[in-house]
């Protein structure tokens, strides 16, 4: 008998795991048994949409129920998700979502003034803390950290000589132009996160997962053989055995659900 990790399969693989509101005893029932409340059910909903996340939680117990009406069931629970993605409250969670993917924007460049101004202040204190620490040195020593501390103090005149490119206005236009290069990437950025993340509209991100599901369950070979060796089932064709976890995991989960699935997520697509 097939278990009901392979009705799971559809919901988590298409739709994601549960709605706002638990719709059905069935699905109450059975997040009872996966020991899952229903705020963290809801709460993976967004993980999922987003990743897209396959998790699915407790696989001994799902092994251990029956197969139940599975393609009832992936419609309850889409139909709640449905739901659940249009409430303020998932638009909430879609929004912080999106804040926190929204790119940084480029740190302010320091030109010469700042840049030299920065560095004296750093070499002045190091001769003084340098020039502290040699009253208690011996002579070998002292000598060896007066040259330290002239080289200090060149580097310090040094910072003011006119012929310095380090800190001539040529080097100022030159980190203007790669401040502006990085304004208008950062530009670019958020132009493609806005269109990717749109404002209180998760539909974007809804249409490319379920787009992902129909993609990846589009083929499935529903009668493929299976062959046990060395007490594993594998597929006797060896191109669907190097088919991944997904795509085999639709195969376990039977004709009925993935089907529902697929005419639930494409009647879904158009609505979007």
């Amino acid at each position: 008998m097939k278990t009901f990790l392979l009705i799971l399969i559809s919901v988590v693989f298409t739709l994601g795991f549960i709605a706002n509101k638990i719709v059905d005893e069935k699905i109450r029932k059975a997040l009872t048994q996966f020991n899952i409340s229903e705020d963290y059910a809801k709460n993976q909903i967004l993980s999922n949409i987003a990743g897209p996340s396959y998790y699915i939680p407790n696989v001994r117990i799902l092994k251990n129920l029956a197969l139940g009406e599975r393609a009832e069931l992936v419609k309850t629970i889409g139909v709640g998700i449905k739901e659940y993605v249009s409430s303020e409250e998932f638009i909430n969670k879609y929004n912080q979502y999106r804040e926190d993917r929204k790119p940084n924007p480029p740190e302010e460049p320091k030109y010469s003034e700042q840049l030299k101004k920065e560095q004296k202040e750093s070499l002045t204190k190091s001769i003084s803390d340098l020039e502290k620490q040699m009253t208690n040195m011996s002579s070998d020593q002292k000598t060896m950290f007066e040259d330290v501390v002239k080289q200090l103090k060149q580097q310090l005149k040094d910072i003011d000589d006119p012929n310095n490119t380090m800190y001539s206005p040529e080097m100022d236009t030159y980190i203007k132009q790669g401040y502006d290069m990085q304004v208008e990437t950062y530009k670019a950025q958020v132009a493609e996160w806005e269109k990717t993340y749109p404002l209180n509209n998760p539909k974007p991100m809804i249409k490319s997962w379920i787009n992902e599901f129909l993609e990846k369950s589009k083929d499935i070979d529903f009668n493929a053989q299976l062959k046990t060796e060395k007490g594993k089932q594998i597929f006797v064709n060896p191109t669907y055995e190097r088919k991944d976890y997904q795509w085999k995991l639709y195969f376990r989960a039977g004709k009925e659900p993935v089907e529902t699935a697929r005419t639930f997520a494409q009647q879904w697509l158009k609505e979007l």
